[in-house]
């Protein structure tokens, strides 16, 4: 409420800088006419009386010329006395000032409460203030990512201490520094089944969501250990679909369905994404369609999804930026799977710009945006162009979102990568 009230002060002031003094300047100079105005009728008059005397006989010649001089001295200095003299403003003009200072912001607050938004200031100083708030958690979780970075450069043999900071570092979108992480716990650590999933997780994410045959071997051993991991089996799904084997990523979404209790919603999506799959495979829709066997699952699918998204940078990091780096906008499942969901490439120059993500976007049919309810949608200026975050890129995230929430999204690049 306050800033509201600053604005209504500082444009109460503007407005009358322009409005009074010319009020009362109009009112002076109106006085200083009339006197001025009278002043040079009597002495016309005077003149013309001298003239008349002078012709008359009644008045010599030299007598003639003092008597106008004096006269036309006298106008001289009536007028040069009205210039340089303030003449007070009458007593009506200043009343009429007061109402006007009185009037001008009463006549704004109303009109623009008619007329305006008077809820925008309030508003805005709340945005203004979530903004920091989220900022200063953002540079807090930062901070406390840098002190156990730290912290293990002094324990470099402490297992659990590696795989919090590979949690931590994936969470900030930094999966290069995770991918090392892990590294260094599965080394430590060895086979087993939830650090191996969770390390061919992060190398995905750090390819730019496409499977690697490491990340694949991995999720083999992870499965063999566990055959039923949930996670292992979604994420080996999807690299078997990538390498063009419907059947073999079918096979483990199925048994990832078959550990999901009865009228789960997450049925309906692996049934409706196995379908898709077989479809994109020329397979027929009664194969498609001879997957999950409860009643959830026998919908049509989810409606397409569909999320707009304004992206802009943070004046402070402009200067960090060159016009032709590549600027990546995605979304991403705000749990689960790290691979992009959707994905467009710009460049700096674009900036701001807006940008529509949506189902057609999904690098397997499996992946989409309406396959999930809440995602994470991320900015990030890439350095070397590559969509794997390093150093001294520059990223914004906003998360979750809900992807039928129909809203528009912004995501402020407000961050620089370590």
């Amino acid at each position: 409420m306050s800033t509201f009230w600053l604005l209504i002060a500082a444009m109460t002031v503007l407005a009358l800088v322009f409005v009074v003094p010319p009020l009362l300047r109009r009112r002076q100079e109106a006085s200083r006419t009339d006197s001025d105005r009278l002043n040079a009728e009597v002495i016309k008059d005077q003149l013309a009386e001298l003239r008349s005397d002078y012709e008359a006989g009644r008045l010599d010649e030299a007598a003639y010329a003092a008597a106008r001089r004096d006269l036309q001295r006298e106008l001289l200095d009536d007028i040069d006395d009205g210039r340089s003299a303030p003449v007070p403003g009458t007593r009506g003009g200043r009343w009429l000032a007061i109402v006007v200072v009185a009037l001008v912001p009463v006549a704004a607050f109303l009109l623009y409460q008619q007329l305006g938004a008077p809820g925008i200031i309030e508003r805005l100083d709340e945005w203004q203030q979530a903004r920091a708030a989220a900022a200063g958690r953002q540079h807090s979780l930062e901070g406390l990512v840098q002190k156990l970075a730290d912290r293990m450069r002094s324990e470099p043999d402490n297992a659990e201490g590696w795989v919090m900071l590979g949690r931590s570092y994936a969470a900030l979108g930094h999966y290069d520094k995770a991918v090392d992480a892990y590294r260094r716990a599965y080394r430590l650590i060895g086979d087993q089944p939830g650090l191996l999933t969770d390390y061919a997780d992060v190398l995905v994410s750090a390819n730019g969501g496409t499977f690697t045959d490491e990340a694949g071997a991995l999720l083999d051993k992870a499965l063999a250990l566990q055959p039923d991991d949930l996670k292992a089996l979604w994420l080996r799904g999807h690299w078997k679909y990538q390498r063009g084997d419907v059947e073999g990523a079918v096979a483990d979404w199925q048994r990832v369905a078959s550990q999901l209790p009865e009228g789960d919603k997450n049925r309906a999506i692996i049934a409706s994404q196995i379908r898709e799959a077989r479809a994109a495979s020329g397979q027929s829709a009664a194969a498609a369609g001879n997957t999950v066997t409860d009643k959830a699952t026998t919908s049509t699918g989810t409606a397409p999804a569909k999320i707009r998204v304004r992206v802009t940078l943070d004046p402070a990091l402009a200067d960090k930026a060159t016009p032709d780096q590549t600027l990546f906008v995605f979304a991403r499942a705000a749990q689960g799977p790290r691979m992009p969901l959707a994905i467009v490439r710009k460049q700096v120059r674009d900036l701001p710009l807006s940008v529509t993500l949506d189902d057609s976007m999904a690098m397997t049919p499996a992946m989409k945006l309406s396959n999930f309810d809440q995602v994470t949608i991320g900015a990030r200026i890439s350095k070397s162009g590559q969509a794997i975050a390093a150093s001294g890129d520059l990223q914004g995230v906003v998360t979750p979102v809900k992807t039928d929430s129909g809203d528009e999204v912004t995501v402020h690049i407000d961050t620089l990568v370590p």
